[in-house]
């Protein structure tokens, strides 16, 4: 009994030793699923203003969104047939109500709106990023003078989402950096005393988030 009673404390002990060490690889990886979850994003149907059915615009544009903005373990760009089921149960619901409701039911970090407008062929690409945690939003804009032009013009607008929302580099986001870079010395060389008067808006460090909170 006496040999019995001196070892309880020692048994007790490493029993409760056993027992943490054996949690901390669940928490550490618990942890780890939470912070590696991708982010989600919602792509609504894209508004379209124009005398003709553009419908086929409209999806395209989509569905170029979602193979350009989708990125393996860090951004999921969520299934449009779970975008339609949402909607159906929204059909009275406009504004960021809507966007509101659209991110509970599909559980969604952002969510992104559109409209296309035409306008004696030319057209006008109009989209926000809505950020559902720090409720603002991001603009983007592009024109097109024809409907060839389209396809360049939403992979401007992809990457420009993909650096300035996820802080992903792609080859489009450089290509455009090449461009703005060379324009910049272009305007330098010709108007050099109006490019020292002027600070030139850094994107980056700057990227245009609005606050959206005032509008419920």
């Amino acid at each position: 009994m006496k040999y019995y009673k001196r070892l309880k404390p020692v048994s007790i002990t490493i029993l409760v030793l056993c027992t943490v060490f054996c949690c901390i690889p669940c928490l550490q990886a618990s942890q780890g699923s939470a912070i590696n979850r991708p982010e989600t994003i919602a792509i609504l149907p894209f508004d379209i203003n124009a005398e003709k059915n553009m419908g086929y615009i409209a999806k395209g544009t989509r569905n170029m969104l979602y193979s350009r903005l989708s990125w393996r373990n860090r951004v999921q760009v969520l299934p449009p047939a779970k975008i339609r089921s949402a909607l159906k149960k929204l059909k009275n619901l406009h504004g960021t109500q809507k966007i509101s409701q659209i991110a509970s039911l599909t559980k969604s970090d952002f969510v992104l709106t559109g409209t296309i407008t035409e306008i004696a062929g030319s057209f006008s690409i109009d989209i926000k990023v809505y950020d559902m945690d720090n409720k603002r939003y991001m603009a983007f804009f592009e024109q097109s003078k024809k409907t060839d032009d389209l396809i360049p013009k939403i992979n401007r607008i992809a990457a420009s989402i993909n650096k300035r929302v996820f802080n992903r580099s792609t080859a489009d986001w450089e290509k455009m950096e090449q461009e703005k870079k060379a324009y910049l010395r272009k305007i330098q060389r010709q108007n050099p005393e109006y490019m020292m008067q002027r600070r030139w808006h850094n994107t980056e460090k700057s990227p245009g988030w609005k606050i959206w909170k005032y509008l419920f």
